[in-house]
């Protein structure tokens, strides 16, 4: 799997981690694919970079915790 590097740059909006594998787990309630929850998925053009940036690091964990099961 790649893994981006995203850097944050002034006026430059963070594109969206979306796979488009767009299918909601329903146990744990993230697409299988960006692992986002609906309320991250459709508030994300919404968002500021930081608040983008703090989703990619949980977006991250999640993965690396639905590897482990």
């Amino acid at each position: 799997m790649d893994h981006k590097v995203i850097r944050k740059s002034l006026g430059q909006e963070i594109p969206s981690p979306c796979t488009g594998v767009c299918t909601m787990d329903l146990n744990n309630e993230y697409c299988i694919g960006c692992y986002r929850s609906r309320l991250e998925i459709g508030g994300w053009t919404h968002m500021d970079n930081e608040s983008k940036l703090t989703i990619i690091k949980d977006l991250r964990k999640r993965r690396k915790e639905a590897k482990k099961k």
